[in-house]
């Protein structure tokens, strides 16, 4: 997995900051030796120039060897201050890339929640509209359940209207009528099935545009969790 930008620059700081306190630890030993050299150097003078004052005839060449060796010290010593000055310019630069790379990366954990957050909200309301559409998706098969039933008791009816003009032999005429009753019956009824089956698709395509409902039809049926043509 590839390694987000928190963690990398999280990783450069730490490298940065290691390696100024390693270069910090070598300056102070510089420091150390320099001061020392320091110490050293002011001995030998202090011992000179007493032995200059005991033996000023006899040691002048010696004395101007010491004095050499302290005039080269100090410009040593000089080197060694300039170069600890040019240590610390270095390190400005350093430090100021810490600094912006610590806001870097303060920023991007900011960015980071913003997104959690949104995250979590957009799931939140993802389930609310999975419920939604599961609630519609229930409703619409009760009413396919309540048409089967319509149609039932519409078959029922048919079939007790045909027996009962057998049983009462009513003239032709009357059997006419029987069964134009019976036609504008089932038409009367079959139109406010599909009216009613209707007007249950509209609201449902309305409350939940994204459902595809070209399938939903009055004459389908569900077998095996799909929508297919009904046989009768």
């Amino acid at each position: 997995m590839a390694e987000d930008l928190p963690s990398i620059v999280s990783r450069v700081v730490k490298d940065s900051l290691k390696k100024l306190q390693d270069e910090n630890s070598a300056l102070k030993e510089s420091n150390l030796m320099t001061r020392a050299e320091a110490e050293k150097l002011t001995c030998n003078l202090l011992m000179a120039k007493l032995e200059h004052s005991r033996l000023e005839d006899g040691m002048d060449a010696e004395l101007r060897s010491t004095r050499k060796e302290a005039s080269d010290l100090h410009q040593k010593l000089h080197l060694q201050v300039q170069e600890k000055i040019d240590l610390e310019s270095q390190l400005v630069p350093y430090r100021l890339k810490v600094t912006d790379l610590e806001a870097a990366k303060k920023a991007d954990a900011t960015k980071v929640e913003n997104l959690e957050k949104r995250s979590a909200d957009r799931e939140v309301l993802l389930g609310k509209v999975e419920k939604e559409r599961d609630d519609a998706l229930a409703e619409l098969a009760e009413a396919r359940e309540e048409a089967k039933k319509i149609a039932a008791e519409l078959a029922q009816a048919r079939d007790e209207g045909k027996k009962a003009a057998e049983d009462l032999a009513r003239p032709r005429e009357e059997k006419e009528e029987l069964k134009k009753q019976t036609q504008e019956l089932e038409q009367s009824t079959a139109q406010v099935l599909t009216a009613g089956f209707d007007a249950a698709l509209e609201q449902v395509a309305c409350q939940y545009l994204e459902l595809d409902l070209s399938k939903v039809s009055i004459c389908n049926k569900v077998v095996d969790g799909k929508i297919v043509p009904s046989e009768d």
